[in-house]
């Protein structure tokens, strides 16, 4: 998937893409190890994304997907 905005690594082999496609967003799990990427839907992504592991929550979700703020590139 091209236009990859931000990731959220879940394990050594998956792995959760934020993507832009023409101003829509989407979002992608990527297998790794085997190449394979498939659409999922929003509540998808937060429901990997979002655990007691990671900094992600609903009160920074869109900046992550839009890679601001705490998520920008520099941190």
């Amino acid at each position: 998937m091209d236009n990859i905005v931000n990731n959220y690594w879940i394990n050594n082999d998956l792995e959760v893409l934020v993507c832009d496609d023409d101003g829509k967003r989407v979002f992608v799990i990527v297998d790794t190890d085997s190449g394979i990427e498939e659409e999922i839907s929003e509540f998808a992504a937060r429901v990997m994304c979002m655990t007691p592991d990671t900094t992600i929550n609903m009160d920074n979700w869109e900046d992550f997907c839009t890679a601001r703020g705490y998520f920008t590139e520099d941190n």
